[in-house]
């Protein structure tokens, strides 16, 4: 076993954090001999993201690239589903035929570059011939809201939210600015920042006010002694987005604030727990199989009510006839839905279901027009016949 850190050379910077599979390791505040895994802030808040359409894109650049390489889909082919590390590397290789990363690339190109032409000691970069348009933006707009860079990629680490990585800026402003609160940020003050070169912020804003609320509400870091640095005061209300989609030669500036990223990585940072507890299996957290039954009870009847002779029910049936007639809408839908035939309450009935469907009439009237219910003779605590789920057939004599 060798020793990675013993190949390091001593007199250089280290740029990056102590990374175990990809996630950054911070020194514990409380113990400076241990480590601790965190997060990175950019994937924060991606469990709050609607990515179905970027899905969706993805899948189809995937089939384009399949379409355009007979050798990738007899390689396709001959792959088994359960040699997953061989379906994920066919899967990129589709995609980058159909050109789905080639814009992603591109916009990572031009993210790096806005660093170096922001560097005045930078003096031999030269950047290529198709991005100067979408530089020239970026610089513009800059100036027309008077930003400058006090510092660039930035390490910091949020301890509330175990995250950790690279702020893209940190701005200080030489205008003054109004927030959309009507808030005026004076010149001197320091705003978090963050550049996005996407085509589109429709599906990833939420992640992105994640993120950037983490690093503002964060401290500044050293890589090369672990150790949390005194930062300075940055807003604490506002985030700037600085949207340079790679191509456009467009860049636009946007207020994203701190409090709506703040309750979004709570949200995350909850949901985060309830997946590791799953994975964990802890009580309550798992899909238990059912037992065998338990050895049957027997089932006691519950006592039989009285049975309600015909005639009363018939009387009770006329007394709600007659309310029915005091409400003229009412009582013309009765006459209009009565059925042919059937006998009337003053007539009398000499068969039960005869009466069950006047009845059921009386209750659906009843019902359409809000008409106030009428105790029903079977119920002892006034409760009406359709406030029960049984039928008007029940406990007739």
């Amino acid at each position: 076993m060798i020793d990675l850190e013993s190949l390091e050379d001593a007199n250089e910077s280290r740029r990056d954090y102590r990374r175990v599979n990809g996630a950054p390791m911070v020194s514990d505040p409380a113990d400076p001999e241990k480590w601790l895994r965190y997060s990175r802030p950019s994937g924060y808040g991606k469990v709050l993201d609607d990515e179905n359409a970027l899905v969706e894109w993805r899948i189809w650049k995937a089939m384009e690239g399949v379409a355009r390489s007979p050798a990738l889909q007899v390689q396709v082919v001959a792959c088994k589903e359960e040699d997953r590390e061989t379906r994920r590397s066919l899967r990129d290789q589709a995609m980058d035929r159909g050109t789905a990363n080639e814009r992603a690339d591109m916009g990572t190109g031009l993210h790096a570059m806005t660093a170096r032409i922001e560097d005045l000691s930078d003096i031999d970069f030269d950047p290529p011939e198709q991005y100067l348009e979408d530089l020239r933006a970026y610089t513009d707009c800059l100036d027309h809201y008077g930003l400058v860079s006090e510092m660039v990629e930035v390490p910091m680490c949020n301890d509330e939210f175990r995250a950790a990585g690279h702020a893209d800026r940190i701005y200080g402003l030489r205008r003054p600015l109004r927030a959309p609160d009507a808030e005026v940020l004076e010149p001197g003050e320091l705003v978090l920042g963050d550049i996005k070169t996407g085509q589109k912020l429709d599906f990833s804003l939420p992640g992105f006010a994640v993120q950037m609320a983490i690093y503002a509400t964060g401290q500044l870091y050293d890589l090369e002694t672990n150790k949390r640095l005194p930062t300075p005061p940055i807003n604490q209300r506002w985030t700037l987005l600085v949207h340079l989609p790679f191509g456009t030669g467009r860049c636009e500036l946007l207020w994203v604030p701190i409090e709506t990223g703040v309750q979004g990585a709570l949200f995350a940072m909850d949901v985060r727990d309830w997946r590791k507890r799953w994975k964990r299996g802890d009580e309550g957290y798992d899909a238990l199989v059912v037992d065998d039954p338990l050895p049957a009870l027997r089932v006691v009847d519950p006592p039989a009510m009285e049975r309600i002779p015909m005639e009363e029910m018939t009387e009770f049936a006329l007394y709600r006839v007659r309310a029915i007639g005091e409400i003229p809408e009412a009582r013309r839908w009765l006459g209009l839905n009565w059925p042919e035939g059937l006998a009337t309450p003053r007539q009398g009935y000499t068969t039960q279901a005869d009466l069950v469907r006047c009845l059921d009439l009386l209750d659906e009237c009843e019902k359409r027009f809000s008409l106030p219910f009428v105790p029903d003779p079977r119920r002892q605590d006034g409760t009406h016949i359709s406030q029960v789920k049984r039928g008007n057939a029940r406990d007739l004599a």
